[in-house]
């Protein structure tokens, strides 16, 4: 039986801190150790939480730059004002 990790409540320096740990561990135990299992489960959890996190900044980044007001399209110059921006003597 597999219990899920609720990583949500984690910053995301704490997130990176607990993922490096993990590894070191996965580094520290026998190839044939049944403590892969919840090591292996706990930074799945931890990727899919820091890939969400990802893909909501990306998605407020997005819809920033969309809310923001265009630009409006130069406007044209016609004839009768190419002497405007002249100095008068």
């Amino acid at each position: 039986m597999t219990r899920g990790h609720d990583v949500s409540q984690l910053t995301t320096a704490e997130l990176e801190l607990t993922m490096r740990q993990l590894r070191a561990n996965l580094n520290l135990i026998s190839t044939n150790s049944p403590a892969h299992v919840p090591i292996l489960s706990h930074m799945r959890a931890i990727e899919a939480e820091l890939a969400g996190r990802a893909g909501s900044r990306q998605l407020q980044a997005a819809s920033a730059n969309d809310s923001g007001i265009l630009p409006g399209p130069s406007p044209a110059t016609l004839p009768g004002d190419v002497d405007r921006d002249k100095e008068t003597p």
